[in-house]
């Protein structure tokens, strides 16, 4: 049976999909979640620099009001910001790294559904060290102001649980990426290098992996995703991807002809199928509201 998406799907979940890689910077390269050989960038029980910050604000955000979900953090700057976010995209910002596959288990509604006006503000002494910090060490930072902040307490959850595997057809329909590819979208936009953005429902990759398809859609899914494609290049593709915990036969919108995630694979020459495997993920273990400005 076909399950329905009855409400509106809106441009800000597909944009909350491209920036699973994407969001941290304007002009910041892409990263994953674990590098080509495999270790993650962010552990779990890596140890935070030492920075202090002089201001860190949470303030609610009227009703109905969102963001860009993208962190303001100019690499020069002495803040980080989240606009009229909810708590869990700073919880992504903080813990994407600290697994292989980003996954958030044990969530309140309330730390999706929430919005805050989110800012700290680095002290002056420690200014000169901040600049200094990658993306992963940054990450670290934010980490120790979640928890003193929200009394965040979270752990990894390896244990096998039911997941998708995205699996290759006999006749597989994606093309291989070469350098200097551009993809024109539809409104006219170019995609370069390595790439991500969509165009109402549909989401068009370039430059990507069958790992980086399965984090993505991981993300959107209401289980983890894994790759059993054995496809080892990096591809240009388009498919529909629009929502938060779908099944693969979800319509993304209205109507019988809406499409659903297994119809945006197929056309690929990829299926889902059932599975069974360890899957990291966070879990949360303890978190409070922010003490609101």
């Amino acid at each position: 049976m076909t399950r329905q998406r009855n409400r509106p799907v809106h441009r800000r979940i597909v944009s909350a999909l491209a920036c699973a890689a994407f969001c941290w910077a304007a002009a910041a390269p892409a990263q994953l979640s674990a590098s080509a050989n495999g270790a993650v960038a962010a552990p779990i029980d890596a140890v935070p620099p030492k920075i202090n910050f002089d201001i860190v604000s949470f303030k609610r955000c009227p009703p109905g009001k969102e963001g860009t979900t993208k962190v303001d953090m100019p690499m020069t700057a002495d803040y980080l910001a989240y606009h009229c976010e909810s708590l869990s995209r700073i919880i992504y910002f903080a813990y994407y790294g600290a697994t292989r596959v980003y996954s958030l288990d044990g969530v309140p509604p309330w730390v999706d559904d929430d919005h805050y006006e989110f800012i700290v503000k680095v002290a002056p002494e420690d200014f000169a060290a901040w600049k200094k910090l990658d993306l992963p060490a940054r990450r670290l930072v934010i980490r120790k102001v979640l928890a003193d902040a929200v009394k965040l307490k979270v752990h990894v959850d390896s244990t096998p649980k039911a997941v998708y595997a995205i699996t290759a057809m006999k006749k597989v329909r994606l093309t291989l990426y070469k350098a200097g590819d551009q993809t024109k979208l539809p409104d006219g936009t170019l995609l370069n290098g390595r790439a991500a953005d969509w165009v109402g429902m549909t989401a068009y990759f370039q430059n990507w992996s069958m790992p980086e398809l399965a984090e993505i859609l991981a993300v959107n899914m209401d289980r983890g995703v894994v790759d059993h494609t054995g496809l080892s290049g990096r591809y240009n593709f388009a498919m529909p991807i629009a929502g938060r915990n779908m099944e693969p036969d979800t319509r993304m919108g209205s109507g019988d002809n809406a499409p659903t995630i297994e119809d945006g694979l197929e056309q690929l020459g990829l299926k889902l199928v059932t599975a069974k495997a360890p899957v990291e993920r966070l879990m949360i273990d303890h978190i409070e509201r922010p003490p609101e400005d």
